[in-house]
């Protein structure tokens, strides 16, 4: 045998953490994966899922050779072919269509199955605009909060985290680090152990809820109404910042006649949360210093999106908690890395959002989307309102091509099916929307068969279609150095090189830098806003309440998986062996279910049959399903039957979780 080989990886997932991975290897095989104990914030332990990466990595259905469709789609019936075949005749295809019908009858549809530099995308974006492919809007996990951010402070980005610990209240609104950002908690502890205060608004009693006690528990949907009220509370007490205010933000008129309708008892009377509750915690906001305000992507999935984060990061603005190290609003650093762009500038063609999928596929594009492109998501599974995506995907002229590393429910409906290479056995640049560390990810192993990467899979279309200049050409050490290639002072010294040798690299900003006062706000004046986002206090209303069997359906991230991914990894599903409907026991009295049991979950998009749980996590009207499972685990059909395709206030987000739903019994 071969001596062991050790290399450092990077999480290739879409998490927080994007943790630093040590990666062992022999003989051309990936033998074991471990949480680096050197990088600052992994600290050398993984979350439960990447624990059990090895069972993911070498799994039976993992696609080892190029496939041809045999049966009908969604059937899964494949023939194997050479990887010349089937790129000669995906080709053609693809020419038939341009000639046909133009370049924007074929649609790409990427996400974040791989959040590398090269993984998610690179010479992908390259070889659409030459064909000139619609454009994908990818907008189904953080856009409108994102945008949000960009409004009021010019960009996504916030503190440290690794400035947390120096926090002495810190507010985690919608986000549950338990389950989808582990490596939170030991900074949290860190704060609390220092005389910290941790709490936790969150319409569901999470694990992290529990674990640090101080829970508000509004009504889902709320968080808009609750800030505003707590807004409203410290301007008219007068604990707010007017320095900070007047010398560093305009639009705080604007802002006080949003907030002015939000009294304590109105706020009280919509999220279901007591006067006494709402006045203490604007007294602590008031009052405790540093404060950070760390709302996760969750509050920015449902009508008011981007509405919900803006009055949040209103609450950072009002207390000047920007003044201090580990004050402020975590949601999302990703803004804090000025690595060069490797797709080019933005295509002008046709702008399709992902979340309206369903509709783009079934007649409600012009001109009509003739070839669909998949590669790093799993839109079957995904994607809302999944009746319409799968008749979508159904229609038999659509020439659908899926680049995947398993055999998914999307890849289940394509034409051909190309092997995809995993993070381990490829090159790759890896940054955080969390941490602010670089990481280059070096490939322990070779991929298994004939698996190739993102952006060797480019390539090869790219010749077939007669296309092989050299910027469709570029290989994998060129393209990651130019990504580094930038004068930017954050990225000073980081270079390829340099992470050869230390692969792990944080960025030119000391933990104490204060975003948006040691930093610049990129806006007109350099002042952040006050005023909320266009169109984000448009006409909405609160959520009604619950009627005896229509309830708030609320489908969060599970610490197993990450939506579809790892959803066929046996053990991770061990605890949780069916789709569930979590619901708090005095609904299941109501409505006649029992623990157990089989419920019908429907609504006017769709229906799903699961297993009802008794659980403490909703409150009364509201049910829980953990997204998302495959589908085939739940008939064909998961939760996304019952999601929508509305798009949020602003910036163009998902409304997952605006959804109302219908429970009943069914008859054993």
């Amino acid at each position: 045998m071969s001596a062991e080989v050790v290399v450092h990886g990077a999480c290739p997932h879409d998490c927080y953490d994007t943790c630093g991975l040590r990666v062992y290897a022999q003989d051309g095989v990936i033998r074991r994966i471990e949480g680096d104990p050197d990088h600052p914030t992994t600290r050398g332990f993984l979350c439960f899922k990447v624990n059990h990466y090895m069972e993911r990595l070498y799994h039976p259905d993992r696609v080892l050779h190029p496939l041809r469709r045999t049966g009908p789609k969604g059937a899964g019936r494949f023939e194997r072919v050479s990887w010349d075949e089937a790129m000669a005749e995906i080709a053609e295809r693809l020419r038939e269509i341009i000639a046909a019908a133009g370049g924007e009858a074929i649609l790409p549809y990427h996400f974040a199955g791989n959040m590398g530099a090269l993984g998610g995308g690179a010479l992908d974006e390259r070889l659409w605009r030459r064909i000139g492919a619609s454009r994908l809007e990818r907008t189904i996990c953080t856009a409108s909060g994102n945008a949000a951010l960009r409004w009021v402070f010019g960009k996504a980005m916030g503190p440290d985290p690794e400035a947390i610990p120096s926090a002495r209240l810190v507010l985690l609104w919608g986000q549950n680090p338990m389950a989808t950002n582990v490596h939170e908690i030991p900074l949290l502890d860190e704060s609390r152990k220092a005389g910290g205060e941790i709490w936790t608004i969150d319409p569901l009693r999470t694990d992290t809820a529990k674990r640090y006690g101080r829970h508000l528990q509004p009504r889902p949907g709320t968080d808009l109404w609750l800030a505003l009220g707590l807004g409203r509370e410290l301007v008219v007490s007068g604990r707010y910042d007017r320095e900070f205010i007047e010398q560093r933000t305009v639009g705080f008129a604007e802002y006080r006649a949003a907030a002015e309708p939000w009294t304590l008892g109105r706020t009280a009377e919509v999220t279901g949360l007591a006067e006494a509750a709402i006045a203490e915690l604007a007294d602590r906001i008031g009052s405790v210093r540093p404060l950070l305000l760390r709302p996760g992507y969750g509050v920015q999935r449902q009508g008011h999106s981007a509405g919900a984060v803006w009055a949040i990061a209103a609450l950072s603005i009002l207390t000047g908690a920007w003044r201090d190290v580990g004050g402020g609003l975590l949601l999302s650093n990703g803004g804090a890395f000025p690595l060069r762009s490797l797709s080019g500038p933005e295509r002008k063609t046709r702008p399709v959002n992902m979340l309206q999928l369903g509709d783009v596929l079934t007649g409600h594009a012009d001109p009509a989307v003739r070839a669909l492109v998949v590669y790093n998501a799993n839109p079957a599974a995904t994607a809302p309102d999944q009746s319409q995506v799968l008749r979508g995907l159904a229609r038999e002229d659509l020439f659908t091509v899926v680049h995947e590393q398993m055999m998914t429910d999307t890849a289940k409906y394509a034409d051909f099916v190309l092997p995809a290479a995993m993070a381990m056995e490829v090159w790759d640049l890896h940054t955080s929307y969390w941490h602010r560390y670089v990481q280059l990810n070096r490939p322990a192993a070779p991929p298994p068969g004939e698996a190739v990467s993102n952006p060797e899979f480019f390539r090869r279309l790219a010749r077939a279609l007669g296309l092989e200049d050299e910027e469709l050409q570029q290989d994998d050490l060129s393209l990651l150095r130019e990504a580094l290639a930038t004068s930017h002072p954050w990225l000073e010294g980081i270079t390829l090189e340099r992470l050869m040798e230390t692969p792990v690299q944080k960025l030119r900003l000391g933990v104490g830098t204060r975003p948006f006062i040691d930093t610049p706000v990129a806006l007109p004046g350099g002042r952040m806003r006050l005023m909320p986002p266009p169109g984000a206090l448009r006409q909405v209303t609160p959520p009604a309440g619950a009627g005896t069997d229509d309830f708030h359906l609320l489908t969060p991230s599970s610490r197993e998986t990450i939506k579809s991914s790892f959803g066929n990894v046996a053990t991770l599903r061990q605890g949780h062996p069916v789709p569930e409907l979590l619901m708090v026991e005095e609904d299941m009295r109501r409505l006649g279910v029992t623990a157990g049991s089989r419920v019908r979950v429907h609504n006017e998009r769709g229906e799903v049959v699961l297993t009802a749980v008794a659980s403490d996590v909703p409150q009364p009207g509201t049910v829980v399903s953990y997204a998302v499972r495959w589908n085939h685990e739940a008939n064909g059909r998961n939760i996304n039957q019952l999601t929508s395709q509305e798009l949020a206030d602003y910036g163009g987000g998902a409304t997952f979780y605006s959804v109302r739903a219908k429970v009943e019994a069914i008859a054993e």
